[in-house]
């Protein structure tokens, strides 16, 4: 066993969620484990400050804005070799402490984590699971996968994530932990990945996915700067739209879950959507820069 771990959130008007999250790690993680518990809020309007008080989290406010600036700001203030982040809408799988740290035995592994699945609607997490199922297979085959790593239900080599500058500064809202796995692989470290130990994802339907979706999308062209130098490839993903409908019949027949013949192709249509957006939103923004010179 690794012995004592720090635990950090980052929050932001997360009072609805925040209840039972903090409930579920207080029940899967030893208490005479924990030393710090850390909160960073983003400067919530509602009652998510209380709540992580009433839990005995201290509080912290963000130095900055997002999720970047605020792991950062939380890893300031951890005192321990490993520490554990978290986010508001995730509860922790049960047997996560018992699988996940023993990857770290692996001097190698600086990072572990579980996945996470949504809660809700059924045909989405579904969707996430046959997702997650060939990610495993391509990572036992050796392949180097940036995408199933997130950053709410991880445990870190503090000193590693220190050595190589803390969590990637990035002012995109979505890609911070794609951005780090990669930092990590090329600093020669491992980011090892769980498929088996399961969190719940607290969502509120397809429309919020759908939503989250259309978001990432937006963010597409930052993200791929940020990890490769180049923007989004707008054709493949399109590619990939077209021939979503037969991804989404193969998931139906291997998950028995019908629904997906259509709901993977909204996926996807979102983060067309999304991408597209932004960059005529970029381009209309450049032709009226330029006519105001």
């Amino acid at each position: 066993m690794i012995g004592e771990v720090d635990l950090v959130m980052w929050t932001k008007n997360g009072a609805e969620t925040l209840p039972m999250v903090l409930k579920r790690i207080n029940s899967a993680i030893p208490s005479e484990f924990v030393n710090n518990k850390v909160i960073v809020d983003d400067r919530s309007t509602d009652d998510t400050i209380n709540i992580a008080k009433s839990f005995g989290w201290t509080i912290i406010f963000n130095e900055g804005t997002g999720i970047s600036e605020g792991a950062n700001t939380a890893l300031k203030h951890v005192t321990s070799k490993f520490f554990i982040s978290f986010e508001q809408d995730l509860l922790l799988a049960y047997d996560w402490w018992q699988k996940v740290p023993r990857l770290l035995e692996d001097p190698k592994v600086a990072i572990a984590s579980g996945v996470r699945l949504p809660n809700q609607p059924l045909t989405l997490r579904k969707i996430q699971e046959y997702i997650n199922e060939r990610y495993k297979a391509s990572e036992k085959k050796g392949e180097f996968i940036l995408y199933t790593r997130t950053l709410d239900n991880t445990i870190y080599r503090t000193e590693i994530v220190r050595q190589i500058g803390g969590f990637p500064k990035f002012s995109g809202p979505a890609g911070v932990d794609q951005i780090l796995a990669q930092r990590i692989h090329l600093a020669g470290f491992k980011w090892k990945v769980n498929y088996d130990v399961v969190s719940v994802h607290l969502r509120k339907g397809l429309r919020e996915e759908l939503a989250h979706n259309y978001w990432y999308g937006t963010c597409l062209d930052e993200l791929e700067q940020a990890l490769f130098k180049r923007n989004a490839n707008v054709r493949k993903i399109i590619l990939r739209f077209t021939f979503s409908p037969l991804r989404g019949l193969h998931m139906a027949l291997k998950k028995g879950e019908p629904r997906t013949i259509y709901i993977y192709p909204l996926t996807r249509l979102a983060i067309v959507k999304g991408i597209v957006d932004k960059r005529r939103k970029s381009f209309n923004r450049g032709i009226f820069l330029k006519w105001c010179i």
